[in-house]
């Protein structure tokens, strides 16, 4: 038995594994850099400073006494008082500004702040707030789930899927070079749904953990929190669920191109016709 055709199916299936796992890695990341897009970085923002701040309870204090400290103040800007942020607002605008702009104003300066610059600016407005966080606490969870979303890190996962998505393409074109004919359609869908069907179960364990632990969780401020993570899975649900559909329908029709081919390799080749004999 020749050796070649085992050399072959062994790079084959060496081939397979690691454009696998390089694309497992690719769709992670590409899960980050949607993540942590601006747009969508500063509503997940934007809904937990909502949360950590209980905006709601304290807008009518804060609206108070904004408006009292822009009567009562000569500057040209007035800083909002009792926020964890130092924003400030024109003394005219802040003596009229309704409550429903002023929480959207805070929220959204307060959410595009950290993104731009991290949690570093949360304790702006109380230099001496205490910053040492425990890292195994829920709060410690909370303060680097929200680090993360930054455009620091956006550009950084950025550069990432561009130096995995180069790595994934030539990988690509080793599982193409290494097999024949229409298989190479079910290789790269094989792989497709290698990549994207562990990927997706993992995002499913994720949510269900976020469900399970806020119906377990007493504490409101945390419970809301772990909300705000379950929503968020729902980017990676989405996207793992089309990589699948997308390698099962490249599965498919691989096989089918496949069947096909073998049939017609199979088919008995059509008589010749001897005109020669048929004139006599």
């Amino acid at each position: 038995m020749s050796a070649v055709p085992l050399l072959r199916g062994a790079f084959q299936w060496l081939f397979g594994i690691l454009f696998a796992l390089s694309l497992i890695a690719l769709f992670l990341v590409i899960n980050a850099v949607q993540l942590t897009s601006s747009g969508t970085a500063q509503r997940i923002l934007s809904r937990a400073v909502a949360d950590l701040t209980e905006i709601d309870a304290v807008l009518p204090t804060i609206q108070a006494d904004l408006v009292e400290a822009a009567q009562a103040n000569e500057e040209a800007t007035v800083t909002v008082p009792h926020f964890p942020l130092a924003v400030e607002l024109p003394r005219e605008e802040a003596a009229t500004i309704s409550a429903a702009e002023l929480r959207s104003r805070l929220l959204s300066e307060t959410a595009e702040a950290i993104y731009k610059e991290g949690m570093s600016v949360w304790a702006l407005a109380d230099p001496e707030a205490e910053q040492d966080i425990d890292v195994f606490s829920p709060e410690g969870g909370v303060h680097r789930g929200l680090g993360v979303l930054s455009d620091d890190n956006h550009q950084a996962f950025r550069i990432a899927a561009i130096v995995l998505g180069l790595l994934s393409l030539a990988l690509g074109g080793l599982v193409l070079v290494s097999t024949q004919g229409m298989g190479r359609l079910v290789a790269l869908g094989a792989a497709v749904l290698g990549a994207a069907v562990p990927s997706l179960l993992a995002a499913v364990a994720v949510r269900f953990a976020f469900r399970t632990a806020s119906e377990d969780q007493d504490d409101y401020l945390m419970m809301r929190l772990l909300d705000l993570g379950n929503d968020a899975t729902w980017l990676a649900l989405r996207n793992y669920t089309i990589l699948t559909l997308l390698g099962l329908g490249l599965v498919l029709v691989g096989l089918g191109l496949v069947l096909l081919e073998m049939r017609q390799r199979a088919a008995p080749a059509a008589p010749a016709i001897d005109n020669g004999s048929a004139e006599a």
